[in-house]
């Protein structure tokens, strides 16, 4: 009774001196509340990025909250952020890991890797999303928007209101598969294809993984232990619907490995084939496979690819695992993210119906508007400066997946007018402050939606909706000419009309997980040749 007593006081002298981190660097913040830290705010408002430009209007552009007892410092100032993020990125080359990564396993991805496992990662992986690459892919990309055209066809012919947003989710995933593995799914037409359904459930995490996570957040020092529980969940939701058949209807396969699964059996097929034409991402990486089963990250063991004194050394190879591990990150990492920004474009384009009809005229004068299979090649959509315009004004005023643009310093750093902030320092930015900021954003009301204004050149890291520095998001231009050819297509052919408060009540209350999206986007379809 008496260990259990001091335990629970030392547990709690801890905690207090743990909500004391900001107060030593006399950095402000929302007063903290014990164990809970500011979580409770969070959930009382719903919307994590809503509740930093409130604390940003209240406390500057710098400030710190805590999840739990981890402190989060928060940044708007867009000079620091762009020491962060470009100038001293040696510094901040990793983001803040998610709950339950672990980094000294074999299937790493991207997302979570760090030092030269990051660097070498992101050397290999950086061409598969080159120009040349892309343009290979285009033919894919414009075979399911084929299908979501067709699918529009239909909802044209029904002349009713209908929510665009689950054909975007649609067409997105069917891109990826196809993209990703070469296959052709068919879940455009059949919302009961498992490859569809898996992808999904991937963004449906079961309780027992959002209770571990909170666990993990609120009390860290047991980690190791919820990360055997974890595990222990992982295993049983595997095994026990193999050895007992009859759990299946209660018990439902990981998304995840099922997804990674699919990623294994489609190498090993094109192991066995003895020759492939095929340019989707998974046959480009196989192309720079390893047969190691485990690549050491150390700089005695890498070699050169070109012999020049600047040139890091790390092995310029992939394992298999590795390989897996990626293709599912960009599964889950461009599906919702993708589609969540054509439904925000569409939104736009059914409120702004002048910017709607300028976009059109500038696509006709690309294309000839009463031809419906004209289709854009990769270097023409490019030509296009409008769209381009039109898709990052979108995303500067409706940013998708802000909570994934942050960094861990890995050494202590000097911030300017405020002093030195330790080492695993995790620093979050506040996306909508930076995407609003009147100084930045100016002349024109930063509220308003006004492409144009992305023709004045703007500070570095005024724009971040695909992160920023040499850790930005490596599928960026996958995602955008996905956008645009996607864009093209269907504004060549149809206007996007406003149904009113259908269309505008979905976008008052967005919900905002990792992802911030709408849970539904209610237009009507008018084609452009009958009027």
């Amino acid at each position: 009774m008496y260990i259990g007593s001091v335990v629970v006081v030392a547990y709690f002298w801890r905690l207090r001196q743990a909500y004391e981190f900001f107060k030593r660097l006399n950095i402000p913040g929302p007063p903290p509340i014990l164990f809970f830290g500011n979580f409770l705010e969070l959930i009382k408002s719903k919307r994590l990025s809503i509740s930093m430009k409130q604390w940003t209007e209240k406390y500057g552009r710098i400030f710190g909250y805590f999840e739990g007892h981890t402190p989060i410092l928060v940044i708007s100032d867009p000079d620091i952020l762009q020491d962060v993020f470009i100038k001293s990125f040696s510094n901040f080359h990793s983001r803040r890991p998610f709950a339950f990564e672990e980094q000294h396993t074999k299937k790493v991805h991207l997302f979570s890797a760090t030092g030269l496992r990051w660097k070498r990662q992101r050397f290999v992986i950086n061409p598969t999303f080159s120009s040349a690459k892309l343009k290979q892919m285009s033919p894919v990309i414009h075979r399911c928007i084929g299908i979501f055209m067709k699918k529009m066809s239909e909802q044209y012919n029904k002349g009713q209101p209908f929510d665009i947003y689950a054909y975007f989710k649609r067409f997105t995933m069917d891109t990826i598969w196809s993209c990703g593995f070469g296959l052709e799914t068919d879940m455009q037409n059949n919302i009961n294809n498992p490859y569809l359904i898996f992808s999904q459930n991937i963004f449906n995490e079961d309780n027992t993984f959002r209770i571990l996570v909170l666990l993990s957040l609120f009390i860290t020092e047991l980690n190791t232990v919820w990360l055997k529980l974890y595990h222990i969940s992982n295993f049983i939701r595997y095994w026990l619907p193999r050895i007992f058949p009859l759990t299946r209807k209660f018990i439902q396969e990981i998304p995840d490995l099922w997804i990674i699964r699919q990623a294994y059996t489609m190498m090993e097929k094109r192991g066995q084939m003895a020759s492939t034409n095929r340019t989707d991402l998974i046959q480009l990486m196989l192309e720079s496979a390893s047969n190691e089963d485990l690549i050491q990250d150390d700089k005695a063991s890498a070699v050169r690819e070109e012999e020049k004194d600047n040139e890091p050394l790390f092995i310029r190879k992939l394992t298999k695992h590795e390989i897996a591990t990626n293709i599912y990150l960009f599964m889950i990492a461009g599906y919702e993210t993708t589609s969540t920004a054509l439904s925000y474009i569409t939104y736009v384009l059914a409120t702004h119906l002048n910017e709607q009809q300028k976009l059109q005229h500038e696509i006709d004068t690309h294309f000839n508007p009463e031809t419906d299979d004209d289709m854009p090649s990769y270097d023409t959509v490019l030509q296009i400066e409008y769209l381009d315009m039109f898709i990052r004004e979108t995303l500067r005023m409706y940013p998708i997946a802000p909570v994934v643009v942050n960094r861990q310093s890995s050494e202590d750093f000097h911030i300017k007018g405020i002093g030195t902030i330790p080492a695993g320092t995790s620093i979050a930015v506040d996306m909508y402050s930076l995407h609003y900021d009147p100084d930045l954003w100016g002349p024109v009301d930063p509220h308003i939606f006004y492409p144009e204004r992305f023709e004045t050149k703007r500070h570095a890291m005024a724009w971040v909706p695909f992160g920023a520095g040499p850790r930005n998001c490596v599928g960026m231009r996958f995602a955008l000419i996905e956008l645009k050819m996607a864009l093209v297509r269907l504004l060549k052919t149809y206007s996007i009309v406003d149904c009113g408060d259908q269309t505008c009540k979905p976008f008052v209350n967005l919900k905002e997980y990792i992802v911030i999206a709408p849970e539904q986007v209610i237009v009507r379809l008018q084609r452009r040749d009958e009027h």
